[in-house]
């Protein structure tokens, strides 16, 4: 064989017999695939290369697996956390509170439990109610679906493929203790089928064909009579939901049932086909039919527009297309879901009668310290302290500040003020638990609100905005008034 014989050697590896092959200095026995060699030399390419791209393929799907596996650890410790707090509810719960079944109309083991999901919700930055819906999952997963939460301990099964199995199992009774023993036989069999099979396909399928195999396999968890029931269960729980979105876009979506989405999707698609056939129009079926559910939804153009009101907070400078003389740039915002482009904000604040306009110069005095002359607090401070956290100041909530509690953090009770420095948005779960369980909360003088859980975990929330000027409360100007539309 000649001396010249290489990796990168130009010609065809294919003419080269198999007995050349193994004695070439460069054969390595644990070479993967010599044919997979040979393709990439033929390309180009060198032994190197293609062993560095095994590598990386060989990375990836191992940081896969084991991304699965500390899921799988993290909702155990999740599952733990709550079963501790339901067997000790001293650990959170006051104790004058935990010798009774309630506390407040709610049963102490609620209370701990919330605890355990808002301390979870501090530590990690997720919503409380995720931290319920996992723990959910993985103890019912871990009782019921015991050979696919195996799977997913081992890295196998992905957490995507545990929601999906447990989805399916919505609303069937696990633990009936009504059935005959017959029945109970025959239930434990099915659901053990269930159990064995979607382990046996876990991380071999894609999810979709993954849940069309689950759906197959409930239905031998229950009679067909059962799948009414089923859909009028699943119906009570439609929704809208908003979802913000980066450029000052948003998402909105409908939970429905499929036969009212696609009683939707046909009218406002006709529609938007219709419309994106007149002469003139330039915009894309896709943003005439974004367009056209907009107008309907909000009621544009009829008696029945849309009259909610909004908060958003536009600068001084904004409105009147100047630099500030330190040339800092401070953006409009949303309530809710944060910057908007300036264009937006100035088209808002001249012709749009659903938004309150709050500008940061600030265009009304109205007092914010009330002291002790009252107890409910005023509209002006309800606006202000929204704009000032626009969320829950439990750190982790994301609530709308304008749909939670003005909570007094020195009681009223106790003293403390109606004032915007002894007021703070939290969310009726979190005020609940700010009374109720060993929760404290302290407040510094620029705002920021920190919450101390029972096991000394502490977390905070910082303002989102500034205080306005102080005025004094005695002789405070009148309000400026901009009449409508805002000449701007």
């Amino acid at each position: 064989m000649p001396d010249a014989l290489h990796p990168d050697d130009p010609a065809d590896p294919a003419a080269v017999s198999a007995a050349e092959w193994a004695e070439a200095e460069w054969a390595d026995p644990d070479w993967p695939s010599l044919d997979g060699w040979r393709v990439a030399s033929a390309a180009g390419g060198s032994r190197a290369v293609f062993a560095e791209l095994q590598a990386t393929l060989d990375a990836a799907e191992g940081a896969q697996l084991e991304a699965n596996r500390m899921q799988a650890v993290q909702l155990d410790a999740y599952r733990q956390a709550f079963a501790l707090a339901d067997t000790h509810p001293e650990l959170y719960v006051h104790p004058d509170a935990h010798h009774t079944e309630s506390r407040g109309g709610i049963p102490v083991a609620e209370l701990a439990a919330r605890s355990v999901a808002a301390e979870l919700s501090m530590r990690l930055q997720l919503p409380a109610a995720t931290i319920r819906n996992r723990a959910h999952h993985a103890a019912v997963a871990h009782r019921y679906l015991p050979r696919l939460w195996a799977r997913f301990r081992d890295g196998i099964a992905s957490y995507a493929e545990v929601r999906a199995a447990l989805d399916t199992l919505d609303g069937v009774p696990l633990n009936d203790p009504h059935r005959t023993p017959a029945d109970a036989a025959r239930h434990a069999a099915a659901l053990a089928e269930f159990d064995d099979t979607l382990a046996g396909l876990a991380g071999t399928i894609p999810l979709p064909r993954f849940r069309q195999r689950a759906r197959r396999l409930r239905t031998r968890l229950e009679p067909p009579e059962t799948a009414a029931a089923r859909h009028q269960r699943a119906h009570t729980t439609r929704r809208l939901i908003l979802e913000p979105a980066p450029d000052g876009m948003a998402w909105i979506s409908l939970y429905v049932s499929a036969v009212d989405a696609a009683r939707i999707h046909a009218r406002v698609h006709a529609t938007a086909t219709h419309q994106s056939g007149q002469p003139g129009e330039t915009r894309t079926l896709d943003q005439v039919r974004a367009d056209t559910a907009t107008d309907w939804l909000t009621g544009h153009g009829t008696p029945t527009a849309v009259r909610t009101e909004i908060l958003i907070t536009i600068p001084a400078f904004t409105l009147t297309r100047t630099t500030p003389p330190d040339g800092s740039y401070t953006p409009a915002e949303l309530d809710g879901h944060g910057p908007i482009d300036d264009d937006t904000a100035r088209h808002l604040f001249a012709h749009a009668p659903t938004f309150l306009r709050l500008i940061t110069d600030p265009i009304t005095a109205a007092p914010l310290t009330l002291d002790r002359t009252r107890y409910r607090t005023t509209t002006a401070q309800r606006r202000w302290l929204t704009h000032h956290y626009g969320t829950c100041t439990r750190p982790g909530c994301t609530r709308p500040a304008h749909q939670s509690d003005l909570d007094h953090l020195h009681p009223w009770a106790a003293g403390g003020p109606t004032n915007t420095t002894n007021l703070a948005p939290t969310c009726r779960t979190d005020h609940t638990l700010k009374h109720h369980t060993k929760f404290r909360i302290t407040r510094t003088p620029d705002g920021t609100i920190t919450w101390h859980t029972p096991t000394g975990h502490t977390a905070t929330t910082t303002p989102q905005h500034l205080h306005p000027p102080q005025h004094s409360t005695e002789h405070p100007p009148e309000p400026q008034r901009y009449p409508e539309p805002a000449p701007f």
